[in-house]
């Protein structure tokens, strides 16, 4: 009696998985396809950017690197002439003192010298003079008759007369030297001089060139690097380096981000939809003036890469809108009226065939499709399929691509 109540247990388990089976296999989700207009769109985040801007940078007649003191902040509102940046004048005024007083030294150096070449000439032409008035008294009184003098004599005097000549050569030589030495020396210092001069003109000059003012009135906006890191106070930046922009308010572009592996299909002149993340409800259209040739990281501590895609937009609201606002937007790559489209998920393919599973009489039939259009959410059937018909939106019990 046991074996045939066992028995009775296992036909009905076999029985309800069958019934289950079956059931699973016609139950499985679907959706009936339909014509309807169709879109193709690619999404991308990014912000707003000026289409114009009054750049603001550093001080450019400085030399050497600036030290950023203060900065106004971000989006302030500011007018023109106001203070927007001011740099440390420390540096400058300690090289300032430095060349001064190096000045000093110089100009005392040069006193020193001009005063002993003045001695030195003086006391050659003394000299000078004494030698000359020797050998005028020598070639006066000098006799070479061996009646009144001896020949050791005559001798001695004709010596002293090629002495005294010679030492006047000396002298005269020595006089010349000693001048073109001195004069060479005091170029040197005079040259020395100038550059500290130069020096003392360039930083007092930097002195008065700390405070940047703004050339035009609106909001400023901080600059980037290449990393992507904004201007801050304490940071040091050479002579002419970008501090911010002034944009103007009533021509904006939208800066958008797209995804390198969803950039397919983007051209020149295609048109956007905008949506501000303050303002999600108000929906802004533009144009894409602007396509990044190449992919970017955005981040160096990302691999991810993106095409940065500009785009102008038809109309800008000061009163709610301002560079740097972030962003959402679908740039329009295609769009029909009408078309069968399908859910990605419902589209099945190997290395040759593409597919999906249509329900038919209680069944599902894998029939083969040609697809169009691919978005991120939706397929363009082209054919395979019409209008009516009953798709599944995962693969069916049983069912093995």
């Amino acid at each position: 009696m046991s074996r045939l109540a066992g028995l009775a247990v296992i036909v009905c388990i076999s029985l309800a998985m069958f019934g289950c089976g079956e059931a699973s296999k016609s139950s499985a989700l679907t959706m009936e396809i339909a014509p309807k207009p169709f879109e193709f769109v690619v999404p991308g985040k990014g912000d707003l950017v000026s289409a114009e801007e009054v750049v603001v940078s550093a001080p450019s007649g400085n030399r050497g690197r600036l030290t950023l003191a203060w900065l106004v902040e971000e989006n302030s509102r500011i007018e023109q002439g106001d203070i927007v940046a001011r740099f440390d004048g420390t540096e400058n005024r300690l090289e300032k003192q430095r060349a001064e007083l190096e000045l000093t030294k110089n100009e005392l150096t040069q006193n020193i010298t001009s005063r002993e070449l003045q001695h030195s000439q003086f006391t050659i032409g003394q000299d000078s003079t004494e030698v000359e008035q020797e050998k005028q008294m020598v070639e006066k009184f000098s006799v070479d008759d061996l009646t009144v003098y001896s020949k050791n004599e005559i001798i001695d005097q004709l010596l002293s007369k090629d002495y005294l000549g010679a030492q006047q050569l000396y002298l005269s030589w020595l006089q010349a030297s000693q001048q073109t030495q001195g004069q060479a020396q005091l170029e040197l210092l005079s040259l020395t001089g100038k550059n500290f001069r130069d020096s003392i003109q360039l930083n007092s000059a930097a002195l008065e060139n700390l405070e940047v003012q703004a050339p035009v009135s609106g909001i400023f906006v901080h600059a980037k690097n290449w990393r992507g890191e904004k201007v801050r106070s304490g940071q040091s930046l050479w002579p002419g380096s970008k501090l911010g922009s002034i944009p103007s308010l009533d021509k904006l572009n939208a800066r958008l981000y797209v995804l390198e592996t969803e950039a397919a299909g983007l051209e020149m002149g295609q048109r956007a939809r905008i949506r501000l993340d303050a303002y999600p409800e108000k929906i802004l259209a533009g144009e894409v003036i602007a396509l990044a040739n190449i992919a970017a990281a955005k981040d160096t501590r990302s691999p991810t890469k993106y095409f940065e895609v500009t785009i102008a937009l038809d109309d800008a609201d000061p009163s709610f809108m301002r560079p740097g606002q972030k962003l959402e937007g679908e740039i329009l790559v295609a769009q029909k009226d009408s078309a069968l489209t399908i859910p990605n998920q419902a589209v099945f393919k190997d290395d040759s065939h593409t597919w999906v599973y249509v329900l038919d009489g209680g069944e599902f039939e894998r029939r083969t499709i040609t697809t169009g259009l691919r978005s991120l959410t939706q397929t363009e059937v082209v054919d395979g399929l019409v209008a009516g018909e009953e798709v599944a939106l995962l693969e069916p019990l049983g069912e093995s691509s």
